[in-house]
């Protein structure tokens, strides 16, 4: 009973050991949510205190950054390792 013990949590520290790498590894090579963001607003000329509705999201390589403001809906798809805008800006 011991070994089983003793083998399920080898493989338990051994699993955090392996979804902590690629959490840094993903981290570490991505710019951030919070860079994402302050370059969508900087693009559609607007400050954080400006915008309501923010929305961010990671998916296949890219940030998706919505929001609202007073002069309309604004849609950012950005790269999240070099953080060029892939398209964006007011929605039609």
């Amino acid at each position: 009973m011991k070994k089983v013990i003793a083998i399920i949590l080898v493989i338990l520290l051994l699993g955090a050991a392996i979804g902590g790498f690629f959490i840094y590894r993903h981290a570490s090579s991505t710019i951030g949510k919070s860079a994402a963001t302050e370059i969508a607003l900087k693009d559609a000329g607007l400050e954080r205190n400006q915008v309501y509705d923010l929305d961010v999201e990671y998916e296949n390589g890219l940030y998706e950054v919505e929001f609202e403001s007073a002069k309309g809906e604004f849609s950012y798809r950005i790269d999240a390792r070099t953080g060029a805008i892939v398209t964006g800006g007011i929605d039609h």
